[in-house]
């Protein structure tokens, strides 16, 4: 299995918009569907698209979080003078029920990532910000 991000859109309403996300570094899994806006994956993509601008360069990223929602969150750092990138991902599934046991999943992984890579996340990010729901995917995969 390779390691990859996928984010698509799913929903939304006035506020909000939910998006479904899964990650894998080859190891590890998860996936969830987290609530934010498109402002906020706009803001992201548009951050990514021009990351790494130096290899002292780092980020960090995380939906809405709340105890009882799920999100996800990225710290991204160069790795070497080339620029390559560590992705640290965590992917939190968090659903809260009146009469039955909480749903409560995360996982923690880390993600080696090549500058162009993240580069075209980024444009693929801000493309899913303003398309229709369920019409674009936005893909990151390992080319390391």
């Amino acid at each position: 299995m390779e390691s990859q991000l996928v984010v698509s859109s799913i929903w939304e309403d006035e506020s909000l918009f939910e998006i479904s996300i899964f990650g894998s570094n080859g190891q590890f899994s998860g996936q969830a569907d987290c609530y934010t806006n498109r402002e906020e994956i706009d803001l992201l993509g548009k951050l990514l698209e021009k990351f790494p601008r130096n290899t002292k360069d780092e980020f960090e990223f995380k939906s809405r979080s709340t105890p009882d929602l799920s999100y996800f969150s990225i710290h991204a750092f160069c790795i070497d003078n080339s620029g390559h990138t560590m992705f640290a991902v965590t992917i939190a599934h968090i659903e809260s029920f009146t009469n039955v046991r909480n749903e409560n999943y995360k996982v923690n992984f880390d993600m080696k990532v090549e500058p162009q890579a993240i580069c075209n996340f980024g444009m693929q990010l801000q493309r899913l910000a303003v398309n229709p729901l369920g019409k674009t995917k936005a893909v990151l995969k390992n080319a390391l």
